[in-house]
């Protein structure tokens, strides 16, 4: 059996920013992914103000602790970030900051693939009237 770092353990006992937010709102990505493979799923929304900041991050995981442990940390380090920032992320920074084995390194790709997939969906949506009505002030 592995045994989790403490930061894993600290994110799957305590997760942080699990729910959902309105995912018609058009400040709101969302995205849902999953691994048949491994019987992992996560969901990730995000809101977005009209300066690219992202607000509030929140997420949900179907699959082992570490699945959780990378969707709450992934929410965690998104709150406060630009979308340019966003969409530099790569799954090893949740490999290395909670110290997973290789074996779970497909919980952390899993989260990298489900904030891709809401950048992706954020990318597609109608320009939000916030972000209207800052161009106009």
């Amino acid at each position: 059996m592995l045994e989790p770092s403490a930061a894993a353990r600290k994110h799957f006992e305590h997760p942080r920013h699990v729910g959902a937010l309105d995912p018609a709102a058009p400040d709101v990505a969302a995205a849902l992914v999953g691994e048949p493979a491994s019987g992992a799923i996560l969901q990730l929304h995000l809101r977005v103000d009209a300066a690219g900041l992202i607000t509030a991050a929140r997420f949900k995981a179907y699959g082992c602790a570490w699945t959780v442990a990378c969707g709450s940390l992934l929410a965690e380090w998104l709150e406060g970030r630009t979308l340019a920032e966003a969409a530099r992320f790569r799954h090893h920074l949740l490999v290395e900051t909670l110290d997973a084995p290789p074996e779970k390194l497909h919980c952390a790709v899993l989260a990298e693939t489900a904030l891709n997939a809401a950048l992706r969906a954020y990318s597609m949506k109608p320009t939000p009237p916030a972000a209207i009505q800052s161009d106009h002030s």
